[in-house]
């Protein structure tokens, strides 16, 4: 594993950053394309500004009350400023609120652009909003460090609003929802399979159950190696002298699993994307073929098992398939009705 791949004049590029920019720049250039094919790459500067403001003050207010619980809004001013990392953020901040927030918005938004940072930061507040509803007793302990910290993500929380913020915008701009959500969907499963090569380098504990398959693979050196991600399997940990799995330990690289198999659903739905004709057939397809993807990853993956045996990631992906395939026969019937 390699969290830190090179410095550069002293700023370190980490392998979870990295792939994880390269699956937004993948996806958003694989979206711009498919909505100038669909002549839909309109202007949306004031639906996205709107929701965009809507965002920034409710993480402002979040930021402020989370930090008063847990610091004290005494010390804001020095945490603000206490180094220059912080005073170049705080500036950083202050500076796009002042760019929102004056009378008149300056520069253009189109969809395919407006659309890649709806999911970017409507993405990561999702996925840290779900994460911290799944460790409500840190977050009592600790609010600020458990909602602010760079860690502790998970994808279906983003997923789901950075949907829900897509819609809106879309319903505002007057675009189709479901003409867009086609136009996204290879994308997105392409760059969330990089973005996964990410946490495969980190060794952030997204890698799944010992095994002695030859491609098993030594997470010793990722932020989170196995003698702590073991910890919450005792199934797992009893096979091992004093319960201690070894951080040596040879793993199922499941992030090396979801590319792969990321790569092939991609294939399909880009072969699929010229065929099928009426809006939302395509996107129904991905959340059937990206739930069965997680759904099955799960049985490899350390995630806890919270009823019949299953993940929470396999409970929403059962969701999403059965979404996925009522949406499909649906949208099949109203296809004899109207076209796209």
């Amino acid at each position: 594993m390699c969290p830190k791949l090179i410095e550069i004049g002293g700023i370190p590029v980490y392998g979870y950053g990295l792939m994880l920019a390269v699956g937004f720049i993948a996806a958003s250039s694989l979206l711009s394309a498919e909505l100038k094919r669909k002549q839909l790459n309109v202007d949306v500067t004031d639906s996205f500004v709107y929701f965009t403001k809507g965002l920034f003050v409710f993480l402002a207010v979040s930021f402020l009350v989370i930090y008063g619980l847990q610091r004290g809004l005494g010390t804001l001013v020095e945490f603000a400023f206490g180094s220059a990392l912080h005073a170049i953020v705080t500036l950083v901040v202050l500076g796009f609120g002042f760019f929102l927030f004056r009378k008149q918005t300056k520069g253009s938004f189109d969809l395919a652009n407006a659309v890649t940072l709806l999911a970017l930061t409507f993405g990561v507040v999702g996925s840290k909003a779900l994460y911290v509803l799944e460790h409500l007793t840190e977050f009592s302990e600790r609010p600020f460090d458990t909602a602010f910290s760079p860690g502790g993500l998970t994808f279906y929380g983003g997923f789901l609003l950075a949907t829900l913020a897509i819609y809106l915008t879309s319903r505002r701009a007057g675009v189709p929802f479901l003409a867009i959500a086609d136009a996204t969907s290879p994308g997105l499963i392409i760059g969330y399979g990089i973005a996964r090569i990410g946490c495969h380098l980190a060794g952030d504990g997204d890698y799944g159950f010992p095994t002695t398959l030859p491609w098993g693979t030594d997470y010793s050196r990722g932020t989170f190696p196995p003698s702590e991600a073991f910890k919450p399997f005792p199934e797992i940990t009893s096979q091992f002298p004093n319960g201690i799995v070894p951080d040596t330990t040879p793993c199922h690289p499941t992030p090396v699993y979801e590319l792969i198999l990321c790569s092939f659903i991609f294939w399909f739905l880009w072969k699929q994307r010229t065929k099928v004709g009426h809006h939302g057939k395509l996107f129904m397809m991905y959340l059937v073929f990206a739930g069965l993807e997680r759904f099955i990853i799960e049985f490899f993956r350390l995630n806890p098992r919270i009823a019949l045996g299953l993940s929470e990631a396999q409970l929403i992906a059962i969701i999403l398939v059965a979404v996925g395939a009522l949406g499909w026969a649906r949208r099949s019937k109203d296809a004899g009705e109207r076209p796209a």
